[in-house]
């Protein structure tokens, strides 16, 4: 059973009616990465409904507003080479966080949503480092969200470890309210 049928059942179970606006993306080797901060880089992993994923491949676009679920992961393989990307003080800083503009009309600026940070101090011969989040973000109509991460030339690629998005919408916006209803019942009412 995968993740979205999971979602339906739980959705059911409560009284939501599901959503269906659901992508998954995995990452896009770019040999232009650096070390520091930036955008991945993604591509298709799934049919979209409901989001598309941006012309310049670093911004997820939904089509509609609601309230979404956003699950990241991505990998980092370090090996000794990676030492001389190492700070001064022999540490590697890795990052990972998750950028959404403020909103559909502002792509200018961007609020910083989530994210994970790792220091690895002793680097063994080959290493794997596995930064990861969930997080539930509300998004406006055609806002988008945009994964950015620091060691981007580190980044792995291959399957099965590899990095990953998946992004689905759990409410709408405007059923917020309705939804609580059916599951809380009529105590949860604000008209009773």
């Amino acid at each position: 059973m995968d993740i979205y049928t999971c979602l339906d059942l739980l959705l059911t179970v409560i009284g939501c009616e599901s959503p269906k606006a659901h992508l998954s993306l995995r990452a896009y080797e770019d040999s232009s990465y650096t070390r520091d901060i930036g955008p991945v880089k993604w591509e298709l992993d799934s049919n979209p409904l409901g989001i598309s994923l941006g012309a310049n491949r670093t911004q997820i676009i939904v089509n509609f507003g609601g309230h979404y679920i956003v699950f990241v992961q991505a990998v980092f393989y370090l090996n000794k080479s990676a030492v001389e990307l190492s700070e001064d003080d022999g540490v590697i800083r890795l990052r990972l966080q998750l950028n959404t503009n403020d909103s559909a009309e502002s792509t200018e600026s961007e609020l910083v949503a989530a994210w994970e940070e790792r220091e690895v101090k002793e680097l063994r011969d080959e290493q794997i480092v596995r930064l990861s989040f969930m997080v539930q973000v509300e998004l406006q109509k055609y806002q988008y969200v945009r994964i950015k991460a620091r060691h981007l030339d580190k980044l792995n690629y291959d399957e099965p470890v590899s990095t990953t998005l998946t992004i689905f919408r759990y409410a709408d916006l405007q059923d917020d309210r309705e939804c609580a209803v059916s599951h809380f019942g009529p105590c949860c009412d604000p008209k009773g």
